[in-house]
This record gives C-alpha cells, sequence and structure tokens, in this order.
C-alpha cells in the first residue's frame, strides 16, 4: 500500500518536474534571457525594427538554469504571482491566464464527453452488425484515424462554409469573436480523432468479453445476445475503457493547439504562444494548468476503480 503511494508520488512529481527543466531551456543555453525578452519587447512596440546589433553567444549557463528553476517553483509554491508582457504591459499571471485556461477547458470536456458518448453507440451498433460489415466498419474507423487532425479541421470548417454559401444560414460559426464565441465546432473537431480510437479501443474489449465463459453460458441459458452486450459485456468494458482516458486526453491536448491556432480561439494554447515568447514562465505554468488538475482527477477515479474492481490498473488495462 505505501509503496503504490509512493509510486503514484513519484509519477505525479516526475512530469511536474521535467515541465520546470523545460519550461527554463532559454536560461539554459542563453546567459542573458532578461535582455533577449527586452529587445523582444521592443520588437513588438515597433521601438526598434530589427535585433540584428544583439550578439547572444550560445552556451550551457547552469547556474542561470537552476536559479530559475528554483525561483519560479518557489513563486508558484508561495503563491507569489508572476508578470509576463502583453502589449506593452507588465500584467499579473494570475488571474489573467485562467480566461483562456477556462475556455480551453470546455472545449476539452465537452470533445471529451461527446467522444465518450458518440463512442458507445457506434460499438454497439457495430457489434450487432453481420461479420462481415463489421470487418468493413472496422477499416473505415482504423482509415479515419489515421488522417491528420489539421484535415479533419479544415473540412468541417469547408463545409460550414460550402453549406452558408448555398443555404445562406450559418448553422455554428466557424472562428472565434468576443461577440460570438464558438464552441460547437472546435468540440466536434477535437472530438473525431478521440472518438474514433475509443469505439476502436471498446470493440477490442468487447471482442475480449465475448470469449469469455459467462457470455457463452448466458447464450446457452437462451438469453439474447443484445441484453448479454448491453447489460453485462458493456458493463465490464467500461472499467477497462476508463484507463484509456489518459490517452485520449493527450489527444484532445495535442488536436487543441491546432484547433486554437485555426480557428483563432483565444485558449491556453494560443495564450501560450503569444506570451511565451516573452516570458518563457507563462509556458511552463500554461503546461502545468492543463497537467495537474487532469492528472488528479484521472487518479482519484483511477484509485477507487482499482478498489471497486479490486484490480490494479496495470491488471485491468
Amino acid at each position: 500500500m505505501y509503496l503504490l503511494v509512493l509510486r503514484r508520488i513519484v509519477y505525479f512529481l516526475m512530469p511536474i518536474v521535467g515541465v520546470f527543466f523545460i519550461g527554463a531551456l532559454p536560461y539554459l543555453f542563453f546567459s542573458n534571457v532578461q535582455g533577449i525578452e527586452a529587445v523582444a519587447r521592443l520588437l513588438e512596440s515597433g521601438a526598434i525594427k530589427n535585433a540584428l546589433f544583439l550578439n547572444q553567444d550560445l552556451g550551457l549557463f547552469f547556474s542561470n538554469y537552476l536559479d530559475n528553476i528554483g525561483s519560479l517553483m518557489l513563486r508558484l509554491i508561495t503563491f507569489s504571482n508572476v508578470e509576463y508582457y502583453e502589449y506593452q504591459q507588465i500584467k499579473l499571471l494570475f488571474p489573467t491566464i485562467l480566461t483562456p485556461f477556462y475556455y480551453s477547458v470546455k472545449l476539452v470536456i465537452g470533445a471529451f464527453l461527446l467522444a465518450i458518448t458518440t463512442s458507445l453507440v457506434l460499438a454497439l451498433i457495430v457489434k450487432i452488425l453481420p461479420d462481415k460489415i463489421q470487418k468493413a466498419v472496422r477499416f473505415v474507423f482504423f482509415s479515419l484515424e489515421s488522417l491528420p487532425d489539421i484535415f479533419i479541421v479544415v473540412m468541417i470548417q469547408y463545409s460550414m462554409i460550402l453549406y452558408f454559401r448555398n443555404t445562406g444560414t450559418l448553422l455554428f460559426p466557424i472562428a472565434h469573436s468576443d461577440q460570438n464565441p464558438t464552441y460547437f465546432i472546435p468540440i466536434l473537431c477535437l472530438a473525431i480523432i478521440p472518438t474514433l480510437f475509443l469505439t476502436r479501443t471498446l470493440l477490442f474489449l468487447l471482442d475480449d468479453e465475448d470469449s469469455k465463459t459467462y457470455v457463452e453460458f448466458a447464450r446457452a441459458k437462451g438469453l439474447r445476445y443484445a441484453i448479454i452486450l448491453y447489460v453485462h459485456m458493456l458493463r465490464n468494458s467500461l472499467f477497462s475503457l476508463f484507463y484509456y482516458s489518459k490517452t485520449v486526453y493527450w489527444l484532445l491536448i495535442s488536436t487543441l493547439f491546432m484547433v486554437e491556432t485555426v480557428m483563432a480561439i483565444p485558449g491556453i494554447t494560443d495564450f501560450m504562444l503569444d506570451n511565451g515568447p516573452t516570458t518563457p514562465e507563462v509556458i511552463t505554468v500554461s503546461i502545468l494548468l492543463m497537467f495537474v488538475p487532469f492528472y488528479l482527477l484521472f487518479t482519484v477515479v483511477s484509485y477507487i476503480l482499482s478498489h471497486k474492481l479490486g484490480r490494479t490498473e496495470e491488471e485491468v488495462a
């Protein structure tokens, strides 16, 4: 028990420490990061036209690197606010960063719920189809899953524009604006690849349940296959499906960057790209915000399921 808790703590802390080390990399290779930040701000304001005068030799400056990591850790642990540069002004990172963070969280949660719901429906429908049709549908799912995210987003936007041109009706906004924020289209774009992944995974889990003796015994007693599928096989598979949700979350995060960029959504990745170059600490804090809450959520639910099932995550997955 104690070893399990210790392992969970180590698994939790190692990525966090890694984020700090990655976020502070500019301080490792450049001796005067503050000077570079100041020049970047002057370029943004138009006070200077270029930075050709800036002469920075690459090197390894471990002292500055470790000092920055320790300083940022201390500020976050003691809740001392971090400052960042935006539009020629020095601003407080908190609570400003929470607005784009909440926007991105809404998109991720919405896409996650849509992917779960849709994959359940699709998997159950496919499972009751004849074997030949099942094979064809599974191949289609596999082929669609290999499509690039950017292709899916562009095709959805193009379809909406084409529909608008032919009917004069815009079903949903395809780009964000302050007056008309968009949710449905980015959630749909985010959910497609995870839906295909979850559907394929759930079909695999249902196939595994199908080979177990309790299914044969239930069918021998005269129970309809649909009842066995919906009541018993699905219930057992859902517990195992949860452990693939971490993979789904990282699929969502990787697609989120592209969706927010293409659709001009002021989410957390957009905030990170806009302000990270002039304030590297923004990148570290943004990644931590997207990692820590969801990791804690997955850990708590995993702990509950492990006790309910009487098996560890490795045994279930």
